[in-house]
């Protein structure tokens, strides 16, 4: 029993152990500047994604890494 209890000390400690780091950014249009209302932003490895504000401000805390991240909006292919 004691060994049990151990492994699920250990596998707790390195699950709340992972770092995790903040992406934000503006969305806007390339060519015009216009700022995008309401883009999603996705990263689809997590699962997990937002979108964008009144300001074409985003923000998302995930765990450190590498990953892909979409970004998408009505009518912009």
């Amino acid at each position: 029993m004691k060994n049990i209890f151990y492994l699920l000390f250990l596998f707790f400690t390195l699950t709340f152990s992972q770092e995790t780091i903040t992406v934000s950014g503006d969305v806007k249009d390339t060519e015009s500047g216009e700022t995008l209302i309401g883009a999603t932003i996705y990263i689809p490895a997590l699962q997990v994604g937002t979108t964008s504000n009144a300001y074409g401000f985003f923000s998302i805390t995930i765990p450190s890494g590498d990953y892909k991240v979409e970004i998408s909006y009505v009518g912009y292919q």
